[in-house]
């Protein structure tokens, strides 16, 4: 089961995405400095400069050091990152400590309140120290309603994608009509994924099954979970390796070791603007679809920093870099009119809108659904490939 306000947000997203891709301007672009196709005028003048460090626990890519850089050179504000591979090792680190060692992080959506209300690990946003005229209107009042407890916002919008599979089409040219095609005998030891929880989504749905509605009881949960371990297990054999980081996928493609796998969209993207025969497919189970946020963390020692921060990177000629050197979309107002559009074609390619409307979102996970995806993780993990 999908919330209304996923859904509704889902269709928001999708509008957005095709008119961009029409247009040429608002699509993810390749890893190089922005191109802007006006003259940029600042959105707010540099801010004092204040000193102090900023720590941020966040995912590769969203703090580019061209803008770290300049953060510093304008504020005088240090800036020390620490990067997660998912979700459960935000948490993880967070909850140790009750957030104390970082300032500002990166959760995705789905994991905000149910963390929040189990943990206690962010505080509440101020929403009078945002800077809201740089945020996409429609984008911040879902993702603040969504992010709320008892009327009081704990995340706001940064960036957003979707995840399918990367097909080298010269050496698996009939690959990606369904996820169990990484099953298929034909490409053992071709296949790679990241054996997260978004796979375990991939494979429900594939399997027929609708994790987004089982999460509402543990049993049924447990039972779906299940059964898309027993799943991975048995494709086991066929896997070369489960990548870990963006870098790691992109060497396995690239260098041919893998022929199909799933991905991120932008990794694919970005591959495919370089040779066009890796391409980003979205099988018949539809992509699934994730929102990553701000979130303060409730033991931030430097508050004015991670304000300064998400102040600084959503001003659009800066998240605009953030487009062009990972690929993702972000919730800054004006940002996608000032990054290259030469990925238009490929997002058209495809997400065209009967693939677009097809996105699953990420849905809220109760405690009990963290444990159980985690327990079947580590149960294909320690699996033997006979």
């Amino acid at each position: 089961m999908k919330a209304k306000v996923f859904t509704f947000l889902g269709i928001l997203l999708v509008m957005s995405m095709l008119l961009s891709a029409c247009s040429g301007a608002a699509t993810p672009a390749p890893t190089k400095a922005p191109r802007p196709t006006k003259a940029a005028a600042p959105t707010q003048p540099p801010a004092a400069k204040k000193g102090g460090v900023l720590r941020m626990l966040t995912w590769e890519g969203y703090a580019p050091e061209t803008l770290v850089n300049k953060f510093t050179e304008q504020t005088g504000i240090k800036v020390e990152i620490t990067y997660i591979g998912d979700n459960n090792e935000l948490i993880a680190k967070m909850a140790a400590t009750k957030g104390v060692g970082f300032d500002l992080v990166s959760p995705t959506l789905n994991y905000v309140v149910t963390a929040q209300q189990e943990f206690g690990i962010y505080q509440p946003i101020d929403m009078a120290r945002v800077n809201t005229k740089l945020f996409n209107p429609t984008y911040l009042k879902s993702i603040t309603e969504q992010a709320s407890i008892d009327g009081k916002p704990y995340a706001l919008p940064f960036v957003w994608g979707t995840t399918a599979m990367i097909v080298n089409t010269e050496k698996a040219p009939d690959a990606g009509k369904t996820y169990l095609d990484l099953c298929d005998p034909k490409y053992k030891d071709r296949v790679t994924y990241r054996l997260k929880y978004d796979t375990l989504y991939m494979f429900a749905y594939a399997l027929g099954l609708d994790p987004s509605e089982a999460v509402k009881d543990e049993k049924s949960y447990r039972d779906v979970m299940y059964k898309v371990r027993d799943k991975l297990i048995e494709c086991k054999p066929i896997v070369r390796t489960y990548w870990g980081s963006r870098q790691e996928l992109e060497e396995l493609v690239t260098k041919e070791e893998v022929w199909t796998g799933t991905s991120w969209d932008a990794i694919a993207w970005t591959l495919s603007v370089k040779d066009p025969k890796f391409k980003y497919v979205v099988p018949k189970e539809g992509a699934v679809g994730w929102y990553d946020t701000f979130a303060i963390s409730a033991g931030a020692e430097n508050l004015d920093a991670a304000y300064e921060w998400i102040n600084f990177v959503m001003q659009p000629e800066n998240a605009a870099v953030i487009i062009n050197e990972t690929g993702y979309q972000t919730a800054s107002e004006g940002a996608a009119e000032l990054a290259s559009p030469e990925l238009a074609k490929v997002v058209k390619e495809s997400l065209p809108p009967e693939k677009m409307a097809t996105i699953k979102w990420y849905f809220p996970l109760p405690p009990y659904a963290r444990d159980i995806e985690a327990e079947v993780i580590e149960q294909v993990k320690a699996a033997k490939a006979d």
